[in-house]
């Protein structure tokens, strides 16, 4: 959906990006002299991943369209301005196109379903969706990288001082980051990929790598790079952006940046049951559709 469209979801804005965030906001060390970003965050917003193409190459609304928006509009607001959308490069906001050999590695993997992938479409548990068979999350609030979806927004980080552990809502995943470190061999893919973390000044950066067939962002190879930061602008706001710089995948490099504002805890747990009870009732009428 285009962003004004997406605006008519009345989610509320439980933060705003606080008065202090401005360019000599110092970010508050924990007690191992790291970038503090513990606690409880949430991304939830109903601005999207790609720009309304009317808005063109504007990051920001004006004051005048950030006002006149609905009440109880959830627009990300970072530094006191509304954003357009969560990508920043391009600059037209808009993803840009897998290569041709990206394009055709997508196909391949496609073809290889004959039925087709995605919900309701399988003919074999493998070709269900992960969120179905409660594996993993939908969208991809879970990542990397990590982007709100309709409900369920909420992390919690904990920092110690050679990991750091991001417990997702949805799904109830944690990921397990180390700090320092090499990648695991590359025959080694988990459902998040392989990560590895460091701190550059007051940013956390997180490389992830190893990704299993399918999911890579959208669609790409799984021996794609993706960069994650994680940098407090302000008491009740973390900035998270990520990046692909990938230019035998894609057309253009790619970054996006998303607020995560402070919230309440704790993170409840979220059950997933449908792939535990309703898994060979879904498969059993696929069967029986393509009987009749």
């Amino acid at each position: 959906m285009f962003f004004l469209r997406a605006l008519s979801a009345s989610l509320i804005l439980a933060f705003v990006a606080s008065p202090a965030q401005a360019q000599d906001y110092a970010p508050p060390k924990n007690t191992m002299g790291q970038p503090d970003l513990a606690g409880h965050w949430t991304n939830a917003s109903s601005t999207v991943l790609e720009r309304d193409p009317r808005f063109g190459d504007r990051l920001t609304l004006s004051e005048e369209e950030a006002s006149a928006l609905p009440r109880g509009t959830n627009a990300m607001t970072v530094g006191g301005k509304v954003r357009t959308s969560f990508l920043v490069l391009p600059a037209d906001g808009q993803l840009p196109d897998l290569t041709p050999q990206a394009r055709a590695q997508l196909e391949d993997r496609r073809a290889s379903f004959p039925r087709g992938l995605g919900y309701g479409r399988g003919d074999n548990p493998e070709s269900m969706t992960h969120a179905e068979r409660c594996l993993r999350d939908f969208g991809s609030s879970l990542g990397p990288p990590m982007m709100p979806v309709g409900y369920n927004n909420t992390y919690q980080i904990v920092q110690t001082p050679d990991h750091v552990m991001i417990l997702v809502e949805m799904i109830h995943d944690a990921r397990i980051i180390p700090i320092g470190g090499q990648h695991r061999p590359q025959a080694i893919r988990s459902w998040m990929g392989d990560s590895i973390g460091r701190y550059e000044g007051d940013t956390l950066v997180i490389e992830t790598t190893n990704f299993r067939p399918g999911l890579a962002f959208r669609g790409a190879p799984d021996d794609i790079t993706l960069i994650e930061r994680f940098t407090r602008v302000s008491d009740k706001q973390i900035l998270y952006s990520f990046e692909i710089d990938e230019p035998g995948v894609f057309t253009a490099p790619i970054r996006a940046e998303i607020a995560m504002n402070a919230t309440r805890g704790p993170v409840l747990e979220y059950a997933c049951h449908e792939g535990n009870y309703s898994f060979g009732n879904q498969l059993q009428t696929q069967r029986l559709a393509e009987a009749e």
